[in-house]
């Protein structure tokens, strides 16, 4: 029975979080090629990475993409059928061969072109077409990158060390613990002047209630007769 094989699809996708502009420079130091072969592998179209894969190999190269920011899949690839048995040798038959036809009556013959026909499907072998069939996600795809991949593990983007800031404290110093830095000043206490304000009696009113006055309506041009109603 042949060995199962894989292959990496790439769909554009990034893994949470990743940056697309990182993740896309990832992309041109793993596989050696330029922004415009980048790009198309952002296009958003499923792109065959690499195929023909074991199971082994798949993980590894779909982990090394992960940590480039990209997220892949791994898609089984359709098993070869085993090559048939081949025939029992026959024994050579002599075949009489027709006769050539007349110059009068032959028909001018066609030169037998050598473009394949595909066969038929039918009931009998249905089943061994839709086993043999590549999956969806390699139909219509573009073929594979003439491209190279880094091993796991190796550094893809070098680290930018920023130096530390230089920054002069000579000139300070730090009290001891407990140390009152700042005295505490309290604010003046609030003065009002009351001298032209006085005090009524309990109960007597200072404001004299304002009476409201009942509002009048016209109500001549009303009637509750039924028979008045246009």
């Amino acid at each position: 029975m042949a060995e199962q094989l894989f292959a990496i699809v790439f769909k554009g996708q990034l893994r949470a979080g990743a940056d697309g502009g990182q993740v896309r420079a990832n992309f041109a130091k793993l596989f050696n090629i330029d922004a415009a072969r980048v790009e198309q592998m952002f296009s958003g179209q499923a792109v065959i990475i690499k195929k023909g894969l074991d199971l082994l190999a798949a993980d590894k190269y779909k982990a090394a993409l992960a940590k480039a920011g990209a997220e892949v899949e791994v898609i089984d690839m359709p098993v070869a059928a085993a090559p048939a048995a081949a025939p029992p040798p026959v024994a050579a038959v002599a075949v009489p061969q027709p006769a050539a036809p007349s110059v009068a009556s032959a028909a001018p013959v066609r030169a037998a072109t050598a473009t394949p026909v595909a066969p038929a499907i039918t009931p009998a072998n249905a089943a061994a077409f839709a086993r043999n069939a590549p999956p969806a996600a390699l139909r219509g795809t573009p073929a594979a990158l003439d491209t190279t991949m880094a091993e796991p593990g190796v550094v893809l983007v070098e680290a930018v060390h920023v130096a530390a800031p230089s920054i002069a404290t000579e000139h300070l110093s730090m009290a001891e613990a407990g140390v009152t830095l700042v005295d505490y000043t309290p604010p003046p206490a609030a003065h009002y002047d009351l001298d032209e304000l006085t005090l009524a009696e309990p109960g007597v009113t200072l404001v004299e209630a304002r009476k409201n006055v009942a509002p009048e309506f016209d109500l001549s041009g009303l009637s509750l007769d039924e028979s008045a109603r246009p």
